[in-house]
């Protein structure tokens, strides 16, 4: 072999090595804080059942501003609420249906739960399982009159958790309310224009779970997260009812992928959201009926 092969040779092998090193090195990363989220828990090894990541810049830039609300349950809320013009008498204490909604057609099934209010000059309900007493409720709501005075929930029976937590209004100029359980922070809003307009709405309120992140240099960062939509229109709202009327009814969606791999605690989170967006719609019947106690008043004088 000649002394030119012989040198081709050694460099081919050389550079046969290099890329076998080179492959070999781990990616490489960019600078910035992440935060690991929603890892699901499974039994399957398949590769597609394998837990999904979303990793997000604390610096400030993320992925998606607006994290993605995947729907895993739905329901349907059936209550007629408050119309715009009526005497402000207190409504008569009806049970408020919610039925299941199946996801692949979007149309509703069967009833999985009712909320009760023994007495019409109460606030305070029940909520039960489709089939069960009202010995046996699963979330108890206490109402209490007068300002400073927010209403109680806790989980009740088999879902009990020894926690009463109060749900507090986040301002005197929002309607936002808040509540701190076991289970995270979370806190009803009303959506704005374009929330509304992106999911075909009239009315749209969403329950975030609220997260502190960690930033570079010590410093926190508030995260929102949403776990569930209940959203108003013309095709979803209940029979009888307006975009004027308060306190109608509509559908209710949840993402609770989070809470699936807990023991129970996708069921607890479940029982909660659909109990506090019915005190969310309580809330909504209440503060019509102080504006129209106002009027009456005002056409009385």
């Amino acid at each position: 072999m000649s002394a030119t092969q012989t040198e081709v040779l050694f460099l081919n092998r050389r550079s046969s090595r290099s890329s076998t090193i080179a492959s070999s090195l781990p990616p490489a990363y960019e600078s910035g804080s992440y935060e690991l989220r929603a890892l699901s828990t499974t039994s399957s090894r398949s590769s597609a059942s394998l837990p999904q990541y979303d990793f997000i810049d604390a610096s400030g830039s993320s992925s998606s501003s607006q994290p993605t609300f995947r729907c895993t349950k739905a329901f349907q809320i059936e209550t007629l609420g408050r119309p715009l013009i009526a005497l402000p008498l207190p409504p008569r204490p009806d049970p408020i249906p919610v039925y299941n909604v199946d996801l692949s057609s979007g149309t509703t099934t069967d009833l999985a739960y009712e909320s009760l209010r023994p007495l019409r000059y109460s606030g305070s309900c029940i909520l039960i399982r489709a089939g069960d007493s009202e010995e046996n409720p699963v979330c108890r709501t206490t109402y209490r009159f007068g300002p400073g005075k927010p209403p109680k929930m806790e989980l009740a029976g088999v879902l009990a958790h020894d926690e009463e937590f109060e749900v507090v209004n986040k301002g005197l100029t929002t309607r936002s309310q808040v509540f701190r359980t076991h289970l995270g922070t979370f806190q009803w809003r009303y959506a704005g224009r374009d929330e509304r307009k992106a999911a075909g709405a009239n009315s749209l309120m969403v329950l975030d779970r609220i997260i502190m992140v960690a930033l570079e240099g010590g410093g926190q960062e508030e995260k929102r997260i949403p776990v569930a939509q209940f959203l108003r229109n013309e095709q979803v709202r209940t029979q009888g009812s307006r975009a004027s009327t308060a306190g109608n009814g509509g559908r209710l969606m949840m993402n609770l992928r989070e809470w699936e791999g807990a023991k129970g605690e996708a069921e607890q989170l479940e029982v909660l959201v659909v109990a506090s967006c019915l005190m969310m719609l309580k809330k909504e019947v209440d503060r019509r009926r102080m504006h129209q106690a106002i009027a009456t008043a005002s056409l009385v004088c």
